[in-house]
């Protein structure tokens, strides 16, 4: 009896774990089914707000710049007045003349974000605005695909000489007869300054003055680049 007993144990507990070890593993599949059904709408929930925060991310320098309202409305195609939003608009081909005697030409931006501001010294807020561009073309100096300049509508260098710094980092171009100005860009108020992408396109047009040396400025265009 003695020997007997210890054999018959040993058969009944291998047959203890076969009927248990199905039952472990229905439960297991069912947890993990309940698991997967409760985690895959969160990671969706999730994917969607980090998806969201990235756009939200991208679009906050415009909508601090020209307000929600405006946003929007532009970014459903509303043109119009304020400021200007875009994809598709190719900037004219153009050349002028810069403070030392040289020519400044459109065409050969390309591959580079182009910040223009167009302005006038009979214009008060142009001049207000002014340090902040140079600052801006100071710090541009450390990238190699960014140019500001800056369009004056009067006669030259000469008749600008009290706003502009000598040995000036701004690009300043003159179109004393508004042939770009006006009549390529149709700009009639100032200050107004274009943001022009690598391709040549325009991305964005500010209507009035602004510090353009601020964060919020360089991370715009940094977007652009």
């Amino acid at each position: 009896m003695s020997d007997e007993t210890p054999a018959e144990g040993k058969e009944d507990a291998p047959k203890k774990r076969k009927t248990l070890e199905p039952e472990k593993v229905r439960a297991e599949a069912i947890a993990a089914a309940v698991a997967g059904a409760i985690a895959l709408p969160l990671i969706v929930v999730l994917a969607l707000a980090l998806k969201d925060a990235v756009v939200r991310a991208d679009e906050a320098p415009l909508r601090s710049l020209v307000g929600d309202e405006r946003y929007e409305q532009l970014v459903a195609g509303e043109g119009g007045f304020p400021h200007y939003l875009g994809q598709e608009r190719l900037a004219p081909d153009f050349t002028l003349e810069t403070a030392d005697g040289g020519t400044w030409r459109m065409e050969d931006q390309r591959g580079k974000v182009v910040i223009m501001n167009f302005w006038s010294i009979t214009c008060p807020p142009c001049i207000e605005e002014m340090p902040s561009l140079e600052l801006l073309a100071h710090m541009a100096e450390e990238w190699d695909d960014v140019e500001v300049v800056a369009v004056s509508t009067d006669e030259g260098p000469e008749a600008v000489a009290e706003v502009v710094p000598e040995n000036a980092r701004l690009t300043h171009l003159f179109d004393p007869d508004k042939s770009v100005v006006k009549e390529m860009f149709g700009t009639e108020l100032y200050p107004e300054t274009w943001i022009i992408d690598p391709r040549g396109v325009v991305r964005f047009r500010y209507d009035g003055a602004r510090d353009w040396s601020s964060p919020l400025i360089l991370d715009l265009v940094e977007q652009f680049r």
